[in-house]
Order: structure tokens, then sequence, then C-alpha cells
């Protein structure tokens, strides 16, 4: 630094010291920035260094949320204003405010009884515990039954089932029936004509001692006394009619001499049998050829006339004209007139019952005593021989014609379904034989609860070959009839047919066809 000068001025300042001094001031100053400067550089530097490396994705998420940042705040001076034009909003909502009325609200107010919004809370304090008391039921009630759930045993599918489809063809026209008794242990075979013609064989060496050997009245009574109205009408008719048993329904036999006893004609034994004859050809009961005679005694013709048999309405087998008193018959070529009176219209059918063709026609019908056939079945029911896998009993039921077997598989009698498998298994040789005839039918008759054992039976039946159809069989006890031995009724049949009485609609079955 230069020194002061002692021989100039006294007191003014020297400039040249004064430079001197800002200049080094200035050189300290430039050497503490450029110190800064390094050291901001060098801290800069290790910030950067230290950050983590920044990829093109996270770079681009950085911007995004730049972008998506608030705009920055409003001009000071339009905020100002803002806050301005919401005092003045405020000041006019207030005032707006003190012009509404409030009355109303007043009034209602006043009726708030806080009591009673105290008891409506304890209700509903009281409903809610009610509920949640049910709400804890029904969630146990789950939990047990989740348990339950939780406990069943794991289902285990059953093993496949032999399905068949079914595939229609028609019936026989003269099936022999073997019928296939299936049950859920096994299958029992039951041939009609097998089991039954046995039994008929054995009927028809002792037909004739089957025939009513002596008739009394106490069997038939309570059917006489039904037709004829009382015990003393029935008692009265008996002798006139007990002759016709081994030939005429009795109950027939009753009905057609009530019929002429109605009209006025005294109904004799001769008269009812003359009728019998007559009803063979006409195709009619005795009671329908009985009511047309009682018609023409009265001198209506027209019932006798519809009884005519011929299949040719151009050449009629009955005529019968009625004129000045007479009625004139014709039977075929037999021409006779008679007085139109009941005694000579009677009498020309009792003569009429003499004709060649007609008289004794009706004898050719054998009715039987169901007593006698009852027994015989019985002592052939006791023999192993005949009976074979089924017990059977003979039953007479009042309102059948036929005698009745009942019959009732034996124990051991059939075979299981393990043993129907077997090679050359009874069942097998059975299907074998169906198959061998030409209108062979198998009739599988199932019980509801075996189906299964029926697939099992039918898969080896198809397999086979045989002809086969199945049905529903409610039990294993079977009925047969007994076919040929017409037996009296000792009770009315369901269906009466007559003159006037028409015949009843009857819907017949479905035909039967093979699957």
């Amino acid at each position: 630094m230069a020194k002061k000068n002692s021989s100039g001025g006294g007191g003014e300042l020297n400039l040249d010291s004064l430079m001197d001094a800002v200049t080094n001031v200035v050189g300290v100053l430039m050497i503490v920035f450029v110190v800064m400067a390094l050291n901001t550089a060098r801290i800069v530097q290790k910030i950067l260094s230290d950050l983590p490396p920044v990829s093109e994705e996270e770079h681009k998420k950085i911007q995004d949320q730049v972008k998506n940042m608030p705009p920055p705040p409003a001009d000071p001076k339009k905020l100002e204003e803002d806050q301005k034009k919401a005092e003045s909003d405020m000041k006019l909502a207030i005032e707006q405010l003190k012009t509404i009325d409030t009355s109303e609200m007043q009034s209602k107010m006043k009726f708030m009884d806080l009591d009673v919004f105290k008891k409506q809370l304890e209700e509903r304090k009281k409903e809610r515990e009610v509920n949640k008391t049910e709400t804890d039921k029904i969630l146990a009630e789950v939990e047990r039954l989740k348990a339950l759930l939780d406990q069943r045993p794991e289902f285990k599918p059953p093993p496949p089932t032999y399905v068949r489809l079914p595939n229609p063809r028609p019936y026989p026209e003269k099936p022999v029936e073997t019928r296939i008794l299936v049950a859920k242990q096994g299958v029992l075979t039951f041939s009609q004509s097998k089991f039954l013609q046995p039994i008929l064989d054995g009927m028809e060496k002792v037909r004739s001692q089957l025939e009513y050997q002596k008739v009394e009245y106490p069997p038939f009574a309570k059917l006489l006394e039904g037709i004829l109205g009382s015990p003393a009408n029935a008692q009265k008719a008996w002798p006139e009619i007990a002759a016709l048993v081994d030939r005429v329904q009795i109950e027939h036999a009753a009905q057609a001499y009530k019929a002429l006893s109605d009209a006025g004609i005294v109904p004799t034994k001769q008269m009812i049998a003359a009728l019998a004859d007559i009803a063979v050809p006409t195709r009619q009961t005795v009671p329908v050829v009985a009511e047309a005679v009682a018609a023409a005694a009265k001198g209506d013709v027209s019932k006798w006339v519809k009884l005519d048999p011929s299949k040719d309405p151009l050449k009629p087998v009955i005529k019968a004209t009625a004129a000045a008193g007479k009625i004139t018959f014709s039977w075929s070529t037999n021409v006779q007139e008679v007085k139109a009176t009941p005694k000579d219209v009677v009498g020309y059918f009792l003569d009429l019952g003499k004709l060649k063709g007609i008289e004794d026609a009706s004898k050719a019908r054998t009715i039987y005593d169901a007593t006698r056939i009852q027994a015989l079945l019985q002592r052939a029911a006791a023999n192993p021989l005949i009976t074979g896998s089924y017990a059977f009993e003979p039953k007479i039921l009042p309102a059948a014609s036929l005698v009745q077997l009942a019959l009732t598989p034996k124990g051991g009698g059939g075979e299981t379904i393990e043993a129907l498998k077997q090679p050359n298994s009874a069942f097998i040789r059975l299907m074998r034989d169906i198959k061998a005839d030409p209108n062979g039918v198998a009739v599988f008759q199932v019980m509801p609860d075996a189906f299964d054992a029926y697939l099992e039976a039918r898969k080896i039946a198809d397999e086979v070959g045989v002809a086969a159809t199945w049905e529903f069989l409610a039990k294993l006890d079977l009925a047969l009839n007994i076919p040929g031995y017409e037996v009296q009724r000792m009770a009315p049949s369901a269906v009466r047919t007559g003159a006037g009485v028409p015949a009843a609609v009857t819907i017949a079955p479905p035909k039967r066809s093979l699957d």
C-alpha cells in the first residue's frame, strides 16, 4: 500500500489509497465468489450423483403429475373482487331470510312432544331387541345346518344302469304268452297255457260229474228276491225256472219271468224254455226275447222285428205285420197268422220254439255247478305236480260266470338276478324256448320297486332275441279264470242289456305291441 504524502495539503483524502483499498476488497470478493461457485458446483454434482437413475416411464409419470397439479392461485386482485362479491351476496341472502314466514314451522314445532319421541324410541329399541333375538336364532340354525352339511356323507353315484330304447312292433295275432313276474329279489316265470292245460285235461275227464245233480233254492234266493221284488214272488217263480239251471243263467230266466208276468202272461217253464231256444238263433239274451214277446202280445211287433238275425236287410228272417185284429208272423219261409190276442201270440211263440233249427237250441249250452268245480280244483291244489311253483285256491265270485284261481308264488320258486345271469340258467333256457315259438311272447310284469331287476332280466332277453313287452304289476299274486266251464251267477251282472236298454259305452284298451 502507498504511503501517505506528508508534504501535501494537510487533511484531504488520498484517492490512490482509496482505489487500492477498493481493488483489494473487490479481489477478495471475487475470490469468495469463485470459492462459493466451486463449492456449489461440487455440492450439485454430489446431489446429482446420489440421485437414482430415472427411466423414461418414470420421467413421463412425473411430467403427467406436474400437468395434473392444480393451477397457481388466482390473481390477488381477482380474489379480492370475488371476496367483495361473496360478501355482497351474503348480505342479500340475509336480507331475504329475514323476509321468510316461519310462523307455520313454529306452529308445528309447538306440537312436537319430546316424551312421545322418547316413547317411540323405547318401542323401537324393544323391537330391535326382539328382532335381534330372532336373528340370533336364525343364525344359530344356519350354523347348525352348516355343521350337518359338513357331516353329511360323501355322495357316491350308483353304478351305471342298462338302458334300452323301445322298438315298437306288431303283436302276434295268436300270441303264446309267458309271464315273467319281476320282483326286487329276482324273477318268477309263469306260462298260463302250460299251467292250465293239466288242470283242464283233468276236468275234461270228469266233465259230466261237474254238471248240476241237484238244484236247490237257497243259493239263488237272494238273486231271485232282488229281481222279482219279494221272497214270495221268488219262491213262486222258482219251480218254473229251476229246470233251466243247466242251460240258462237263472238271472236271465228270472228277468224273463218278470217281463212276461208284468205283461199279464203266465210264465210257465215251457214258455221260458221256448224263449231260451229262440234266443240262440236271434243271438239275444232270454230277457230281451221275453220283452219282445210281451210287447207283441200287446200288439206292438216292432221290438220282435228288431231282433232279426239276418245280416242282409233285403232278406229278413223275422217279419211281422198287424192288421184287422190279426198278426202275420214270418220266420224265414215259415208264415203263420194268429189273432192279435195275448193267448194266440204266446201260442205262436210256443210253436216257434218247436220249429226245426230252434227246438232245443239252448241245450247246446251247458252251465256247470260251481261248487263241484271248486271241490275238484281244491283236490288238484294239493298235488305238487300240478301246482308247480304256485299255490292256488279256487274261488267262486257271486257276479262272475267262471270259477277263478287265485295263484300265489311258492317260496324259492324263482331265480335271483345273479342266478339268471349264469350260463344255461333256467331263465335263459326259457327265453330260448320262447324264441323258438313263432308266436312266443315274453310278458314282463314288473313290481313297482323292481325296475332295476327288470332291466337286468330284459337285457338277457334282448341278447337271446326274444319278442317281449312289459307292464306294471301291483302284486305277485295272480288271478286266472277256468275257461270253458260257465257257472251260474249268484248276483246280478254289472251290465244288463235288453230291449229299450242301451248297451254300455266302453272304451277298448290300447292294443298291445312288442317293444
